[in-house]
């Protein structure tokens, strides 16, 4: 069974205070209530905390999606000309007060007490467990919940507060442990339930092993970029040796799934890579060996009044065709929003220059399948019927012209779009897609490794990994010793992991200037290099975190005290 397909059950902890209010009636003061529900006995079953467990996987499905989690006003992408205004990259607005900030913090705090409300001896003593197997995996999977929301805000904020109880009193005077310590918290948090996963699962989106594996080595990378030790490299290499060459896990070289006979309708055309995004095909039960874990999305759930349970990728990735003249007219039935187009597409975001063309250069990517007319399409042809110019290539001036001031017309990636549509019967409109996302897939469990080998002076073992992708991308260019960077690095990951990765957690984790030198590189539209005057390497701690914590003093990180 999906997991977004499980009802939610929605609990309230009810504190009754009976203190004296002047009132003669004692049988009323003394009347115990019918319903009295506290932390120590809301809990009784199993089934109870496993209602907990899911709002935490429904929490990461719904941040999953969040622009500035996918790299919003990174080297990767940014908002175009026409909508500026909600640029992430204007830093002349961005400062600690920012709401982006507050939301992702607070998001993976809220998941934190989700898991220690699990992890709660209180509430633990109460329950009943079908076996003592069931009890460790419910244990293993709020502990790496706990252990992946530390980790992540290690990575964005550096050193935040580490919190293992359930607080039951408002607090304001939480300590900032270091980056290191946040870094290790997670790991042994990691360490201690990794054999509480099971290999693999029939339950779509539920945690395995190799979830936690992949974060060991990633918290272990980032350890060791912090610390500079080299024995923290050691074991980001084993972690993620025990994922890739541990026997469960491949890369999908040949084409398969539920439409590995097709191609794509709009473009022509297919591979491996397509296959990897089309619709029932994410899940490791579905034949995906490359799947370690995913987020569950479904049409049925979201007619059963699951909001969240779709992707809005056509819409906010989805460039504007119809604002070219020709395309779309009277003569297109869908009114410039049907496959061809992208669907509904309204431009919230759009690749740099770096992802629709630097890294697609010939002379790195020749033959990249990755950047085939059917997994980027970069062609558009009039559908006008009747137009002396029907089915005929739009013409690049024409597309520079319909750009000016507006930056709206741009590659349609299908990573994040589909030729076929579902749910047009029933009110869908081409502004969804109903498929499941990754969260963890091998070829970034893979450049994990390649790049604790660079970082260890390993280039040789570091180009062997990123050829793994490469080869089977079927690039005509392969990586050398020599060509290993982390400039290289970042540009593997953007090629293979564009809008999966949490683009913003990679570059600050780097430390140094790496992300900003990367931004200002890279930015989309001039206004960031003129804003971004200053040099930073994590987020701003927000300011609402530091004000409310009037106990004790929380630093703020460099850079952001302006």
């Amino acid at each position: 069974m999906k997991m977004n397909k499980i009802k939610i059950q929605v609990f309230t902890l009810l504190v009754l205070l009976l203190t004296s209010v002047g009132c003669d009636d004692e049988k009323f003061l003394t009347e115990e209530p019918k319903t009295f529900y506290t932390t120590d006995n809301i809990f009784s079953s199993e089934t109870q905390l496993d209602q907990v467990l899911i709002t935490m996987y429904s929490a990461l499905r719904g941040l999953s999606q969040n622009a500035q989690i996918l790299g919003f006003g990174t080297d990767i992408f940014d908002a175009p000309e026409f909508r500026s205004s909600g640029s992430f990259t204007d830093y002349s607005r961005i400062n600690a007060e920012s709401g982006q900030f507050e939301y992702i913090y607070n998001y993976y705090y809220q998941t934190i007490k989700n898991a220690n409300t699990v992890l709660s001896p209180e509430i633990l003593d109460g329950v009943t467990f079908e076996s003592e197997e069931s009890k460790a995996y419910v244990l293993a999977q709020a502990r790496f919940f706990r252990a992946y929301c530390h980790g992540m805000l290690a990575e964005l904020f550096g050193g935040v507060p580490i919190v293992t109880e359930l607080a039951t009193v408002p607090r304001y005077d939480y300590v900032r442990a270091t980056r290191e310590d946040t870094y290790q918290f997670a790991i042994d948090e990691l360490e201690a339930i990794v054999d509480d996963l099971p290999e693999t699962t029939t339950q779509g989106g539920r945690l395995v092993k190799g979830a936690a594996q992949h974060y060991l080595s990633e918290f272990y990378l980032a350890l060791g970029i912090e610390t500079s030790n080299a024995s923290a490299y050691d074991q980001s290499i084993k972690w993620a040796s025990d994922v890739i060459d541990g026997g469960t896990y491949e890369l999908m070289t040949e084409r398969f799934g539920t439409r590995m006979n097709e191609e794509n309708t709009v473009t022509g055309g297919a591979d491996v890579f397509w296959d990897l995004f089309r619709l029932g095909n994410q899940n490791y039960s579905d034949g995906n060996r490359e799947s370690i874990w995913t987020f569950q999305y479904d049409f049925d759930a979201y007619l059963e009044e699951d909001g969240q349970s779709r992707l809005e990728y056509p819409r906010y990735f989805g460039p504007v065709y119809r604002a070219i003249e020709g395309f779309g007219g009277p003569g297109d039935p869908n009114g410039g929003v049907g496959e061809d187009a992208g669907g509904r597409g309204v431009a919230f975001y759009a690749p740099t220059p770096l992802t629709e063309f630097v890294i697609w250069d010939e002379s790195i990517s020749a033959g990249d399948q990755r950047n085939a007319e059917h997994n980027i399409s970069r062609k558009i042809f009039y559908n006008q019927v009747g137009d002396p110019l029907y089915g005929t290539q739009v013409p690049q001036e024409v597309i520079d012209a319909t750009n000016v001031g507006r930056g709206w017309i741009f590659p349609i990636f299908y990573k994040v779009n589909t030729d076929k549509y579902e749910g047009l019967d029933q009110g869908e409109n081409r502004s969804n897609m109903f498929r499941d996302i990754y969260a963890i897939r091998l070829p970034e469990t893979i450049l994990l490794r390649a790049e604790a080998y660079h970082r260890k002076g390993e280039n040789q073992k570091a180009a062997d990994d990123i050829n793994l992708i490469r080869e089977r991308a079927q690039c005509d260019i392969l990586a050398t010793a020599a060509d290993v960077d982390i400039d290289y690095i970042l540009d593997e990951r953007a090629r293979e992991l564009f809008e999966e990765e949490n683009r913003w957690a990679t570059l600050l984790r780097m430390g140094g200037t790496v992300a900003v030198d990367r931004i200002r590189e890279y930015a989309l539209l001039p206004h960031v290099g003129l804003t971004l005057t200053f040099d930073y390497n994590l987020w701003p701690i927000p300011q609402s975190a530091i004000d409310r914590n009037k106990d004790v003093k929380m630093e703020q990180n460099p850079g952001w005290d302006r």
